[in-house]
């Protein structure tokens, strides 16, 4: 069962909403839900990405790697010898 509840949009993303649920000839709660789902399934790629690292990293580069990150999250850029 869905539950209710609200949210705060601005104009540009409800006349968005509004236009997309139009053309696909869909609801508005069927526009959300999708494009939450595609967001997530997107985000989980990147994560996934780095897990391609896991165990060819020593505990030092990765908690190095980590720190890095986490300094600077606006710059990634760091080097890394295998």
């Amino acid at each position: 069962m869905k539950k209710a509840m609200n949210v705060r949009l601005n104009e540009q993303i409800i006349l968005t909403l509004e236009k997309l649920s139009f053309e696909l000839h869909t609801t508005k709660t069927d526009v959300i839900e999708k494009a939450i789902q595609l967001f997530s399934k997107q985000n989980s790629k990147q994560n996934n990405n780095l897990l391609q690292f896991a165990g060819t990293l020593g505990s030092n580069e990765a908690n190095s790697m980590l720190e890095t990150i986490g300094m600077d999250k606006s710059s990634k850029e760091f080097t890394v010898d295998l």
